[in-house]
């Protein structure tokens, strides 16, 4: 399966690829514009389990997102998703239905487990799935990670004097125009 870990705004994945005979490496992790509530913002997908459904997943999710594909439902698609955004952490399935995530670190597929006791003890998520690689057969190197900087409250709106009761005593204009006389 995989191994993919959350800390702290980075989300981190193994890029071990198996099926029944052979293994490869393929990506898990994707950076992409979309838009969520009508507005575009940026978001990290990770794909963990059965990779055709995963990539029919992230097709779904950065599209229009209107009703859950069918085929997930009823094609018995096995699959988990890391979705970041500004928003926060969430989890998906073939329900299509994402489950934010409060915890602090947090991790899905095969070494979710090596990867969770790594980040407990204080590893990063890329040095969890590193970690996970070394103990789970279905995941491996090469581990690439991905930050999303938090989003930043707006600044609160301080209140301007009107010019009228500003205090003109300290008036700064007056020293330049002493400069540009004296030139």
């Amino acid at each position: 399966m995989t191994t993919i870990a959350y800390r702290r705004g980075i989300l981190a994945a193994d890029s071990l690829a198996c099926t029944e005979t052979q293994k490869s490496l393929c990506q898990k992790l994707y950076r992409r514009i979309v838009t969520i509530g009508g507005v575009s913002q940026e978001a990290i997908i990770a794909t963990a389990g059965e990779s055709s459904s995963g990539l029919r997943f992230l097709d779904w999710y950065c599209g229009e997102r209107e009703t859950t594909p069918e085929i997930f439902v009823t094609g018995g698609a096995e699959f988990n998703v890391l979705v970041l955004t500004r928003d926060g952490l969430f989890e998906y399935d073939a329900w299509c239905r994402g489950e934010k995530i409060i915890d602090d670190v947090y991790a899905i597929g095969s070494g979710a487990a090596c990867a969770m006791g790594a980040m407990r003890a204080g590893a990063s998520a890329k040095r969890a799935v590193q970690i996970a690689c070394g103990i789970d057969p279905y995941s491996g190197p090469p581990v690439l990670s991905m930050y999303l900087r938090p989003s930043r409250p707006k600044p609160a709106n301080k209140p301007v004097k009107p010019k009228a009761d500003r205090d003109d005593s300290d008036d700064r204009r007056k020293d330049v125009g002493d400069v540009r006389d004296k030139h």
